[in-house]
């Protein structure tokens, strides 16, 4: 890791590693999404972040962007969601479309209005002190590597350096792939030599301990001609390689599992498992056999080493899922599923997840004479609610904050339906997944919120009856929590 210490307030740091490591301790993460796909991509990190965070960001995404005007321009805006989790609290998503790296006027362009619509994005909250993120436009959208470290330093520079970085203390670029790094690590260090005057003394390079693996040590050749529209071209020094180690053409990982295809490009397993989830013949964007017939088939030929879609880590085997079928390792299996025993990929549950609902609430159920409109014939189900004043623990999102006392009421009719209702409501209560500890939609208040198992607090109006389709919704935002 190295890091670039501006006075004492503000820190970049530039390492190898997924911006999805659950080691990372940023208060938020970056990624960028397809402005025509959004959550429904099936690639990089968007694909990543569901795995990792649920569905649950999928949904806030989505509520978010129904929050916009009609005609609103998305493309290099910024939409900020919370993970659920503790950290990263934050996920930046940065909508990205269009990008063609051979119209330098129009990449930079767009590049800079994303960076500059994300730190004001920072800025508007004094909790995120940490935020990590890659380098924007050059995974699968194939933009130039050189001109994005360029855009990227200048606006980091240029907003500290004019005072905008309110809140921030440490901002983490972070990649995957190593040659990325050393990249933007040589040019922060030719910014610190050759600009020491405008920078002054604000800037003061710092080497942190390199890693056990010796990453770091391997010198990378790799050099980019000065016309960005010209193929990035990496050259490498073959003699300071492990003979039985290959780089993968695409994520510039060092691996011994690389597999060759017709084309002579060389592909890691979760490289080749892109190529064939696209249906395309060859990652490299400017590849000729991207126009011919490719042997796919190919890369899996003596596939013996399996990559875990999580962690992006080679195993000889992975934990196969009873249900679905998904794969995933050990390591991931067990993080994942002490939290939520469900599938990351398909949602599928396996047992009944623990939420944060406070422990010492009350339900209380009895049945109503009274009936409810478009239940006249039945009787009604009256659920109470009660929760005293109380602290957050280590599992919510503020330990040792005060929250208030609740009491709630909700009807359900008396039919054999709403009877069944009553029954999944207890179970999911015992499991603490009715309520949870939250910002109030309707008050902006921090305290005991419902968790999307929404209830009928009225008899009649908005929030009561008539809603002919109201248990059935509740049935699938019930089995959305894993109670059925």
């Amino acid at each position: 890791m190295n890091s670039f210490k501006l006075n004492n307030d503000f820190t970049i740091k530039v390492y190898t590693g997924s911006i999805l490591d659950r080691k990372l301790e940023c208060e938020a993460i970056t990624i960028s999404i397809f402005k025509k796909s959004f959550f429904e991509q099936k690639v990089g990190l968007v694909k990543a972040a569901i795995a990792t965070f649920g569905s649950n960001v999928k949904k806030n995404f989505e509520k978010e962007i129904k929050k916009l005007p009609k005609n609103f321009e998305l493309e290099g805006q910024c939409i900020v969601v919370e993970t659920g989790k503790k950290k990263p609290k934050y996920l930046f998503n940065i909508v990205l479309d269009s990008i063609d790296p051979k119209n330098s006027t129009k990449f930079e362009s767009l590049m800079k209005k994303s960076l500059e619509n994300f730190f004001e994005s920072l800025n508007h909250s004094n909790e995120i002190k940490s935020i990590a993120i890659p380098l924007l436009g050059t995974g699968f959208s194939s933009g130039p590597v050189n001109s994005s470290i360029n855009i990227l330093l200048d606006r980091v520079l240029d907003f500290h350096n004019k005072g905008k970085m309110i809140h921030l203390k440490e901002l983490h670029l972070v990649n995957i792939e190593e040659f990325k790094t050393q990249l933007i690590v040589k040019k922060l260090k030719e910014i610190l030599n050759e600009n020491a005057a405008p920078i002054a003394h604000n800037l003061e390079p710092q080497l942190i301990k390199k890693k056990e693996d010796n990453r770091d040590e391997l010198e990378c050749a790799c050099k980019l001609n000065d016309n960005i529209f010209q193929k990035e071209e990496n050259l490498h020094n073959k003699e300071n390689l492990n003979i039985d180690t290959k780089q993968c053409s695409w994520c510039k990982q060092k691996l011994k599992n690389v597999k060759l295809i017709d084309c002579g490009h060389l592909f890691c397993p979760s490289c080749c498992g892109d190529i064939k989830e696209n249906k395309i013949k060859c990652l490299i964007p400017d590849c000729s056999h991207n126009n011919d017939k490719t042997n796919i088939d190919v890369v899996e030929e003596n596939k013996i080493e399996k990559t875990c879609e999580i962690c992006c880590e080679i195993y000889d085997s992975l934990k196969v899922l009873e249900k679905c079928g998904h794969e995933l390792c050990t390591d991931c299996f067990k993080r994942l599923f002490e939290s939520k025993p469900q599938c990351p990929f398909c949602y599928t549950f396996y047992g009944i997840p623990k939420g944060i609902q406070p422990s010492d609430g009350k339900m209380s159920v009895i049945n109503e004479k009274f009936s409810l409109p478009g239940y006249e014939e039945f009787s009604t189900i009256v659920i109470n609610y009660r929760f005293p004043p109380g602290r957050q623990t280590e599992n919510h999102p503020n330990p040792g904050k005060n929250y208030s006392g609740s009491n709630r009421t909700a009807y359900l009719p008396g039919t054999e339906e709403g009877f069944k209702a009553q029954k999944l409501l207890e179970k999911a209560f015992e499991n603490r997944l009715i309520f949870t500890i939250g910002i109030s939609v309707t008050t902006g208040i921090e305290g005991i919120t419902w968790n999307d198992i929404h209830h009928k607090t009225q008899i009649r109006g908005p929030y009561g009856y008539p809603d002919k389709d109201y248990l059935k919704r509740l049935f699938e935002e019930l089995k959305a929590h894993g109670i059925e």
